[in-house]
């Protein structure tokens, strides 16, 4: 039940925010052009709550995937009168604005919340390139040569020390890449060895998966502690850095989640700063599905503080790789390169929004911007429906410079919202498939 009430919270904390500054976006773009709003409504479907102000009724509605504004004069089979505050009396570019307001602002958004994230959180501290932390035995690394201790220097010629750059080429030529040979650079015993690794395929996303887990170097710090779990249980808190586990000093967090899931059952003494203090403790590793022994979540990595400007760049450069990551995977998915299944509807958002939560604000901010510039992007592909097909259509009119027919209008809409639907339909059903 909790878990449930979990799933469904974490899912609307991330669309709200997402649904509402899309609308906001159209919404003072039809203002600024005085153009009347009858209806700014969160959510689809019969009206839950909401109060009237003007000639705007602002709404909470029924169904939570997603919102949308009501312009007047807006509808096809809508009677106008040419009024200047309807939305068909205005000029072609004023219309372009509007639509486009919407995607525009989900793109700021990712912008301001990366920006606000890189300036509290600080950015990554990479002093190390990747590490190999394990390889799978028969797995297609394993087959091409990677050892446990290698260091990942090179993907496809990329030099991957900055962790956006790691990401960002990761993304781009092995997960995003299955079942083909890449050529990689990894460093074993001070030297550098070339290897043509196999991305593999992982049969559930779709995806690229050669077998191995990579790391990065630097003291583990928890992120977040799960209630009833044994950490919390042996005092652990989120914040504590843990510097010695097991009589080993100075471990690092791929090393010390193989020394947990190595010692379940067994007592683990750890030594740990916090706030300043050196404490010692024990804790009790037990068995678990998901890897978490003791219910801890590590912080992705350490981090160093950066100023305002800095931050603002570094929230630049992640949404730019990102947009082109995003741009690679559309190409790859009409091409036929990738599977559907790497694509997530509302159950796998829900998902991902619920582990998000759970490992922390920093965590759920990062899956915020994530979800805020895919939105954006997707809104402005010229699919009918939505605001890139909308945008298309005005496009087309000002090339003829004619407007076209409503009833083509309509049916052009209607062919969009067939394959929407249908589409969201295969998207789903492979959610819950791969959640099962």
């Amino acid at each position: 039940m909790i878990a449930g009430l979990q799933f469904v919270f974490a899912f609307v904390l991330a669309l709200a925010p997402l649904v509402f500054f899309h609308e906001l976006g159209h919404f003072l773009a039809a203002k600024a052009f005085r153009i009347g709003v009858s209806v700014f409504s969160l959510g689809f479907g019969p009206r839950l709550a909401g109060f009237r102000r003007g000639e705007t009724d602002y709404r909470l509605s029924l169904v939570p995937l997603g919102g949308y504004v009501r312009m007047i004069g807006d509808e096809s089979d809508e009677h106008r009168s040419g009024a200047p505050n309807e939305f068909l009396s205005r000029p072609r570019w004023q219309r372009f604005i509007v639509f486009v307001a919407g995607a525009t602002f989900n793109i700021v958004l990712a912008f301001l919340v990366m920006w606000f994230y890189f300036a509290w959180y600080g950015k990554p501290d990479t002093p190390r390139y990747p590490e190999v932390a394990d390889v799978a035995p028969g797995s297609p690394a394993d087959v091409s040569g990677v050892e446990r201790g290698d260091l990942l220097i090179e993907i496809a010629g990329h030099d991957v020390l900055d962790w956006n750059s790691f990401v960002h080429h990761y993304n781009l030529e092995i997960a995003l890449a299955p079942n083909t040979v890449k050529p990689v650079v990894v460093e074993r015993e001070g030297r550098r060895v070339p290897l043509e690794l196999s991305t593999g395929l992982d049969p559930r996303l779709g995806i690229g998966d050669p077998g191995f887990r990579l790391g990065r170097e630097g003291q583990p710090v928890i992120g977040s502690v799960e209630p009833g779990g044994a950490a919390e249980e042996a005092g652990l808190r989120a914040g504590d850095r843990i510097v010695a586990a097991g009589g080993r000093d100075a471990i690092t967090g791929t090393e010390l989640k193989l020394l947990l899931q190595a010692s379940v059952g067994k007592e683990v003494p750890l030594v740990l700063q916090r706030d300043g203090e050196t404490l010692s403790l024990a804790v009790r590793p037990r068995p678990s599905e998901d890897g978490r022994t003791i219910g801890i979540v590590f912080r992705a990595e350490a981090t160093v503080p950066v100023g305002i400007g800095e931050a603002a760049l570094e929230s630049l450069r992640w949404n730019v790789n990102l947009s082109k990551t995003l741009f690679v995977v559309l190409e790859r998915l009409v091409t036929a390169q990738l599977s559907i299944k790497t694509m997530a509807g509302p159950v796998g958002i829900a998902q991902v929004a619920r582990e998000a939560l759970i490992a922390g604000v920093d965590t759920f901010l990062y899956l915020l911007a994530f979800f805020s510039l895919q939105l954006g992007i997707l809104n402005l592909m010229p699919i009918p429906v939505l605001d890139g097909g909308h945008i298309l259509i005005l496009t087309i009119e000002g090339v003829m410079r004619r407007n076209l027919s409503d009833a083509v209008k309509e049916r052009v809409m209607q062919v969009g919202l067939v394959f929407l639907i249908a589409f969201m339909g295969v998207v789903i059903f492979l959610d819950v498939v791969k959640m099962l």
